[in-house]
């Protein structure tokens, strides 16, 4: 429940952030790195890790799901990523662009921990990644 429910602040935090600042500025403060952040080394390769991985998945999906909010793509992917950050775990977030049938221009944002996409992976089929942060 503890994942749950920081997830559901990071969702409100970031969608509120998302309305009042550049994206740039958002990713930059979010990807520097601090001195006293511990990195799990080869962390897609433990099972504490993939547990974790699981769990971030699991609890930024269900706040997203249950609130009476709307979380769309993105602040979705920034929660995911702050969290698996804060617990060690290295992962990707990647900005995507892809063009409608209608030739209207689309985004979607993703997150991946190594190889897997651990968040937005059914929608990103289609898109051209075009942004990565790691």
């Amino acid at each position: 429940m503890l994942f749950a429910g920081e997830a559901l602040v990071l969702l409100a935090a970031f969608r509120v952030a998302l309305a009042m600042m550049p994206v740039r500025t958002i990713i930059d403060r979010l990807t520097r790195r601090r001195a006293d952040q511990a990195t799990i080394p080869d962390a897609t390769d433990t099972s504490q890790a993939r547990l974790t991985t699981r769990r971030v998945q699991w609890a930024v999906s269900a706040a997203a799901r249950h609130s009476p909010v709307e979380f769309v793509c993105f602040p979705q992917a920034l929660a995911a990523y702050t969290m698996l950050r804060r617990r060690g775990v290295p992962s990707t977030l990647v900005y995507g662009v892809a063009r409608s049938a209608s030739g209207e221009l689309m985004a979607h944002a993703w997150l991946t921990v190594g190889e897997v996409v651990v968040l937005g992976g059914e929608s990103a089929i289609g898109f051209t990644a075009i942004e990565r942060w790691t």
